[in-house]
Parts: C-alpha cells; sequence; structure tokens
C-alpha cells in the first residue's frame, strides 16, 4: 500500500501518542506514555497540529514529524519535539518525507530555522538529521538528583517562599549564564497552568534566586543572581524543590558548555544520564 503524508490536523491525541510509543519501543530511552503525559509534554513544547505530519499506511501510523510553529520567542525558529519511524516501517525513507512536509509547511509560514535534540549515542539517528542538513550547535546534558548531599548553610537572612510563576522578572539576564532550549523557556511553563510550581529566594525584597520544578520533578529553570552565588541559595533552593517532589528532580538540557551550573549539580550529588546534541538547520 502507499504510504500518504498527512498534517497531523484532527488525528485524535491516544493514537498519536501510540505511535509515539510504538516508535520509541526499541529506543535507547523507550517511551511508554500515557495520553496525558503525552499532551502534557507536547503542549509544554509547544506542538502544533498544523506544523506535524504523519506518514500512513493506510488506516496506520507509521511515522511522524511533530513540530511546533515558527515563534516569536524563537526568532521564528520551529522546534522539533520529535520525529520517528514505527521499526516495521523503517528503511524506507519515510522520514525524510516527513521532514520535507514539514520544512515546506514552515518556509510557507515565513519561519527561519527548526531546532531539535537527539541522544548523542543515537548514532543513526544524528547521522539521519545531518543528512537533511541539521548542525550540533552544543552539547546538552541530562541530570537527576534524588537526594541532596549538603555543602552551604543558606544565610539567616535569605527567606525561600512560594511564588507565583507571573512574579519572576522578564530580564534574567543576571541569572542565567546560557540560553534554555524551548521545553525550558518560559512559554513552556505557561503553557500548562498549574502545573508549575516556583520557589524564590529573597534578600528582604528583593529577589536573588529561584528553582520552577514541573509536577513531574522536570526542572525548567534554576538560577541564582550572579552576585548572590556561592552562599548556599541553590543548595537551599534545591532543598525546598525537594521536599515537595521528593521522588526525584530532572534538570533535561542543560548546556555542557555552562560550567558553573554542571559543577553545581554535580557537586550535589546529581546523576549525569545521557547527553543530548542540540541541532539546527538554518532556512
Amino acid at each position: 500500500m502507499t504510504i500518504q503524508i498527512q498534517p497531523c490536523t484532527g488525528m485524535p491525541i491516544d493514537r498519536l501518542a501510540k505511535a509515539m510509543n510504538d516508535a520509541f519501543s526499541d529506543y535507547v530511552v523507550p517511551l511508554q506514555l500515557t495520553d496525558a503525559q503525552f499532551r502534557e509534554i507536547t503542549s509544554r513544547r509547544g506542538y502544533s497540529e498544523a506544523h506535524s505530519f504523519l506518514a500512513m499506511d493506510g488506516n496506520q501510523v507509521a511515522g511522524f514529524w511533530f513540530s511546533s510553529a515558527p515563534e516569536t520567542a524563537m526568532e521564528y525558529r520551529a522546534y522539533c519535539l520529535s520525529a520517528g519511524v514505527l521499526p516495521e516501517f523503517r528503511r524506507r525513507g519515510l522520514l525524510r518525507h516527513l521532514f520535507e512536509a514539514m520544512l515546506e509547511k514552515h518556509r510557507h509560514d515565513g519561519g527561519a530555522g527548526i531546532h531539535l535534540e537527539v541522544i548523542s549515542s543515537n548514532e543513526v539517528a544524528l547521522r539521519g538529521y545531518q543528512s537533511f542538513g541539521f548542525q550540533i550547535i552544543r552539547n546538552l546534558n541530562v541530570y537527576k538528583l534524588e537526594q541532596l548531599k549538603p555543602i552551604e548553610t543558606a544565610p539567616t537572612n535569605i527567606k525561600i517562599r512560594e511564588i507565583a510563576l507571573h512574579r519572576l522578572p522578564d530580564d534574567v539576564s543576571r541569572f542565567f549564564d546560557t540560553h534554555p532550549t524551548r521545553q525550558n523557556q518560559r512559554s513552556a511553563m505557561h503553557a500548562l497552568p498549574g502545573t508549575v510550581r516556583v520557589f524564590a529566594a529573597y534578600y528582604g525584597n528583593d529577589l536573588v534566586g529561584w528553582q520552577a520544578v514541573f509536577e513531574d520533578g522536570a526542572t525548567p529553570e534554576l538560577a541564582v543572581h550572579r552576585d548572590w552565588r556561592r552562599k548556599g541559595i541553590g543548595s537551599a533552593l534545591l532543598a525546598r524543590a525537594l521536599a515537595s517532589h521528593p521522588e526525584k528532580l530532572m534538570f533535561v538540557n542543560v548546556d555542557a558548555g555552562c560550567v558553573s551550573i554542571n559543577e553545581f549539580l554535580i557537586a550535589r550529588d546529581a546523576v549525569r544520564l545521557l547527553v543530548q546534541h542540540d541541532m539546527f538547520l538554518s532556512v
């Protein structure tokens, strides 16, 4: 039967989630997402059904390319949430056909380029994306923290309290040493109101740091003002977050070139699970 490439428009979430689970059943990190988890992840990352495509073998999903629309906050770039082909449909060039359909739509809408991430050990996927024109622009570490190793004690004049997400500053230039990937941007936190908690460190009325945490323990932001680092504030924020998420905290897509945050997490016994490549295709 001839494979048809079509937009995801109107396709039920449960079928998209099943296709993603099936495609990554033999992956480095196998997926088994529930429909609710799939909906939450895709909402965080800006999924657009009009910019995402399916390879259909009759009524069966054979492959997919899930993408965001070009976004103003990303300088009109788009983000590939996930792309894959089910094992029985591989080696037929389906991913290239999906990529070409996505790229045509992206160009039609005036997009400037596409970001994606691939696990560094997945050499087959890496070569495939490079053949499409994607280039590695940086490496990203993924950490898990289950128990905090105490190092410093936060100053007694620093108070940690929970605040609303909207109270975080828009200008974070004095707090961050790098820029986040799409799934850690502020837009991901605003996509699902009520699913992220923010623990903030104050010196009097001055905000000197914060940690944002999703319900599943994923941490999109951990920030301490440059003038207040190495004073125990970061550790105090981690302790407060772990108290609310005792199972684990996850730090996904930590810029490997940002020495400060990597050394901070490793010193507190965070375990590096894997390395990803941040890849970009300029259009």
